[in-house]
């Protein structure tokens, strides 16, 4: 089902439903999420890549050469997916691309978001924020910020928020709620794609959040 036609559908006031072998539990979508935050693979020289792929697509990969000494390195090991602009790789498919010499991730740009699926390239693996999120729902297909909301149920006050539930700031980024850190439910714990980095367990502040444009959101079909 295509991000256009979820859309569609939600302008229009109804709620799809994509079709899930079995729509996962709670405990479900967060057991992925730490899957893949505390994934770990060992990256090599040939999984870096700075310039044009194959097919003239510019790729950055998120590694130590940016400057961040917290990216992953070649020849050490490394935790966490890189975050890979368009990715949707399951963690067996991202291990399969490194042993080939796949780019380990692409990091986001201003031009990258310009392009849109023009940018994504075949030769990186990796995962996007929305991608993370399909993958955490156990959804068939790769959804988008503008598509989730569909799929979703818009939740009326932050104290709503349940793990497996999302934050979504639709054409910008989207995380996946974990817990509440203080009595007062401002500081919570999720789970992201960062775009500048890899999946990894980060807090927020929620009001600020909301306050920028986020959106609490809850998939339809997730089970108790």
């Amino acid at each position: 089902m295509s991000g256009r036609f979820l859309h569609l559908v939600a302008l229009i006031g109804l709620a799809p439903t994509i079709a899930i072998a079995t729509p996962p539990t709670r405990a479900e979508v967060i057991q992925i999420a730490e899957a893949f935050a505390n994934y770990h693979w060992q990256p090599t020289a040939r999984n870096v890549l700075h310039g044009p792929d194959r097919d003239g697509i510019i790729v950055q990969t998120p590694d130590s050469s940016t400057g961040n000494p917290d990216l992953w390195q070649p020849g050490q090991p490394s935790i966490g997916v890189p975050y890979k602009w368009g990715g949707f790789n399951s963690l067996e498919t991202f291990e399969r691309g490194i042993k080939a010499g796949k780019a380990a991730g692409d990091l986001y740009s201003d031009e990258k978001r310009r392009l849109g699926g023009k940018a994504v390239s075949a030769s990186a693996v990796g995962i996007d924020c929305s991608g993370f999120i399909s993958r955490c729902w156990k959804l068939n297909d790769k959804q988008s910020t503008g598509s989730l909301a569909a799929l979703c149920v818009k939740l009326h006050s932050l104290a709503e928020l349940r793990p497996g539930d999302v934050l979504n700031y639709d054409g910008g980024h989207v995380v996946l709620f974990a817990k509440w850190l203080d009595a007062s439910q401002t500081r919570f714990l999720c789970y992201e794609a960062n775009p500048s980095s890899r999946v990894r367990a980060a807090e927020h502040n929620a009001p600020e959040m909301i306050a920028s444009g986020f959106v609490a959101l809850r998939f339809r079909q997730i089970r108790e």
